[in-house]
């Protein structure tokens, strides 16, 4: 199995999807000591995966399970997984707690914005609410819980032994062979403000290690958070001179080639093999459709 240990005790497990350009873009992230935690199970679809790739470590038992958010790629197998790890807590942002507990709007939204992608996640299995912990009151075994809303509003980081778990508070990061490649992830309504914010916040810390949730690890935290608050603002400024141009049915399209030819820490698209490089033109467009709604409101 295919399990990556970049830290003493600590564990990358790829989520790989049966969907097109979804190998090595998933992941969860599990830390086996004194105390043993999981963040972000991924959804419903690769929970068997998950529990083998435990049953592999020898971890039987988890102390609290940590979600980054409640997206359905991070969050939608948690029920599953507690069907084989019952009375495990489980800490979110305090507006998801609802949701968990009654999934239905959350199922639906999903299906509505991702379609047979959702379907191909699984559906979301409801989580008791005796087991929802609200993450701004989280005091646990070490664990500091951090609010980094900009991805979404719920959204929480987590800091455990000088180790980052960013979720995409800090972008989407795909190692390639001579490097990397980091990509916002700015689905609307885009906040950015409010994104900028939370990695100033982050910056606040010190770190050995930043831990994404798409996909992998960097040894340099504060090095990469800085990247990625530069690239936000990188990308207002092309986006925001490609809408000053006029209306174009094409815009958004003329936005994803100029900040290919403008943003370097996009090269390692062309790079990627033909699924990936689908996949990501998928979320680009969704990103720059964020930053393009952003923009229209600060008219």
């Amino acid at each position: 199995m295919d399990i990556i240990n970049p830290a003493k005790n600590l564990y990358l497990i790829p989520l790989d999807q049966n969907i097109t350009g979804f190998h090595h873009f998933i992941s969860s992230w599990v830390y086996k000591g004194e105390k043993t935690f999981l963040a972000d199970p991924g959804p419903k679809s690769t929970i068997p995966l998950l529990i083998k790739a435990l049953e592999s470590l020898d971890i039987r038992h988890l102390d609290v399970i940590l979600l980054t958010h409640i997206h359905i790629d991070h969050a939608g197998g948690t029920g599953d997984l507690l069907e084989k790890f019952p009375n495990t807590p489980v800490v979110c942002h305090s507006s998801g707690i609802p949701h968990l507990k009654s999934p239905a709007k959350l199922w639906e939204g999903s299906l509505k914005t991702l379609g047979k992608t959702a379907e191909a996640y699984g559906p979301i299995a409801a989580v008791s609410e005796a087991l929802l912990k609200d993450a701004a009151t989280f005091n646990d075994f070490g664990i500091k819980p951090v609010m980094t809303p900009g991805h979404a509003p719920h959204h929480v980081s987590y800091i455990f032994d000088k180790t980052l778990f960013v979720g995409e508070a800090g972008g989407i990061h795909i190692p390639m062979k001579n490097g990397f490649y980091l990509r916002p992830a700015t689905p609307p309504r885009f906040f950015m403000e409010t994104s900028i914010q939370s990695l100033l916040t982050l910056l606040n810390y010190s770190y050995d290690l930043i831990c994404y949730g798409h996909f992998g690890y960097e040894r340099e935290p504060a090095k990469f958070l800085e990247y990625h608050k530069d690239q936000l603002c990188r990308w207002r400024e092309i986006i925001a001179r490609e809408l000053k141009k006029g209306d174009n049915p094409d815009m958004i399209e003329h936005c994803i080639q100029a900040l290919q030819a403008e943003d370097p820490l996009l090269a390692g698209y062309q790079d990627m093999d033909n699924d990936a490089r689908e996949r990501e033109c998928g979320f680009m467009k969704n990103s720059v459709k964020g930053f393009i709604g952003y923009l229209q409101e600060q008219k």
